[in-house]
């Protein structure tokens, strides 16, 4: 990466990524990796469409558990998406909201659920809130093909 002002402030902001436990420093490192000429988007892409699948099972968890009697298995599929997607990229807070989650269902709680559900909401807009910004601050940084 280029030692640009805005490179050196994508430098900074992933690194309070890492410092506030938003994402994994490991997992990050890795899928940076993968990112080659081939795929020069391949980060941005990433964050992009988790920001785009998570918030729909989100939704989707949401609308389950308020559902009357409770959708099972719509709530066990989407938990299983939402955690499988966190990790993939590295989304520690919201893995560990979603287990959280995911215990308190399974043991039956769904008051503590919706509780838990409330807090995987809070914590999935703090994180969208910045990886918006920083995959902005992404596309901005990538050279012009013009």
């Amino acid at each position: 990466m280029a030692n640009t002002p805005l490179h050196q402030q994508l430098s900074i902001m992933k690194q309070s990524f890492f410092d506030e436990g938003l994402l994994d420093h490991e997992q990050v490192s890795y899928l940076e990796t993968l990112e080659n000429e081939d795929d020069p988007d391949f980060i941005e892409n990433l964050f992009t469409m988790f920001l785009r699948d998570s918030s729909r099972y989100i939704d989707s968890i949401e609308k389950a558990l308020e559902a009357t009697p409770v959708d099972y298995s719509v709530m066990e599929r989407m938990l299983y998406q939402l955690k499988g997607s966190s990790a993939s990229i590295g989304a520690s807070k919201i893995n560990g909201e979603t287990n959280t989650l995911r215990k308190v269902f399974h043991d039956g709680d769904i008051e503590s659920a919706k509780a838990s559900l409330q807090k995987l909401k809070e914590e999935h807009a703090n994180f969208k809130e910045k990886l918006v910004i920083y995959v902005g601050m992404l596309k901005e940084a990538k050279p012009s093909e013009y």
